[in-house]
């Protein structure tokens, strides 16, 4: 039985910069940065825990002008490896995740942002865990991830 090797994705998230780790499965590599971190998603960062939903709106825009011009040198991926320094595997409950699941848990911070009661109780209120929560959602809607392997550290 012959395994297929495939290109490994690995987004390494930062305080105010992250990067993109592309490896081949023939072993190159190719390494992009990204203006943009837990710290550094809007013109400022979030001030608040959880962030305002205007502050969510704006952090929006900005995640997706910085991924959009990737479209074109990252193709459509099965999986991604995600290591962030805040934890995340612990407070979406497993290490790996659908992106129908980041999407209904971005739903739920969308929900406690906005003030529902019943959605703050389920996730974490600090808003660097929302900044990584976002630009994850963000980096599988736009970039076609079909799921997620957290490595967090």
């Amino acid at each position: 039985m012959t395994v297929e090797k495939r290109d490994t994705i690995l987004l390494s998230l930062g305080e105010t910069q992250s990067r993109v780790q592309i490896t081949g499965a023939d072993g190159t590599s190719q390494t992009f940065s990204l203006a943009l971190g837990l710290d550094a998603l809007t013109p400022g960062p979030f001030r608040r825990d959880p962030p305002s939903a205007l502050e969510l709106e704006q952090a929006i825009m900005v995640v997706e002008d910085v991924l959009m011009p990737l479209a074109a040198h990252i193709p459509p991926h099965p999986l991604v490896a995600l290591h962030s320094p805040v934890p995340l595997a612990e407070p979406l409950g497993s290490r790996v995740q659908s992106r129908e699941n980041i999407e209904r848990l971005f739903g739920q911070l969308v929900a406690m942002v906005e003030g529902d009661p019943l959605a703050s109780a389920q996730l974490p209120k600090d808003r660097r865990f929302a900044a990584a929560l976002l630009i994850l959602r963000e980096w599988m809607h736009h970039l076609d991830a079909g799921s997620v392997v957290l490595v967090d550290g």
